[in-house]
């Protein structure tokens, strides 16, 4: 019998170990997280093990995978402000406007714009 457990199987421990977070607690953890990125020394922690590194914040397995896939489209529904996600984007050395254009199809030029409006 072979020790590897399946994904969903995983997730779903995970899952029934850490309670849900409602909207506004998930929002605040993954404001916190982006804020930390302002120190070298929690760049350096996250860049090592980014998902141990949400976790330690408490986010949701759904925020862990827009963090670690760079999903600013995602990151942004889910409550990351623009200032926030470009110090996220940062440490890969990405521009977040032209990373957010790539990811939704638009233009750079529709996406400034929709930026400059929220």
């Amino acid at each position: 019998m072979s020790n590897v457990i399946p994904i969903t199987a995983a997730r779903d421990a995970i899952n029934r170990r850490t309670p849900p977070l409602n909207a506004d607690c998930a929002r605040q953890a993954l404001r916190l997280l982006l804020d930390s990125l302002m120190t070298d020394e929690n760049c350096k922690r996250f860049r090592a093990f980014p998902e141990g590194y949400c976790r330690d914040f408490g986010l949701s397995l759904e925020q862990i995978h827009a963090i670690t896939d760079l999903d600013i489209v995602r990151l942004l529904k889910l409550g990351g402000t623009t200032s926030e996600l470009e110090r996220l984007t940062s440490l890969y050395g990405l521009d977040l406007k032209e990373l957010c254009a790539d990811q939704s199809g638009k233009s750079l030029e529709e996406v400034q714009q929709q930026l400059a409006c929220e």
